[in-house]
């Protein structure tokens, strides 16, 4: 058998190129994948979300201080 019929373990960068090229598979490491865009709604559903927390987090600070 010859290199380029040859299906075994990759072992090495080298094999994993010569992998890639017979057969024809794109290096998806090497894309580059933009961030999907935030809608409005998800921004703002997010914000809640922080605000709610800290509330929640400071009320349980002063129920252990017996503040309230």
């Amino acid at each position: 058998m010859d290199n380029k019929t040859r299906y075994g373990f990759i072992k090495d960068e080298k094999g994993w190129e010569e992998f890639l090229k017979r057969e024809r598979i794109r290096d998806y490491s090497q894309v580059h994948v933009p961030a999907a865009r935030m809608k409005t709604w998800t921004k703002a559903a997010f914000l809640f979300l922080r605000i709610y927390i800290i509330v929640m987090v400071a009320l349980i600070i002063l129920g252990f201080l017996h503040v309230l």
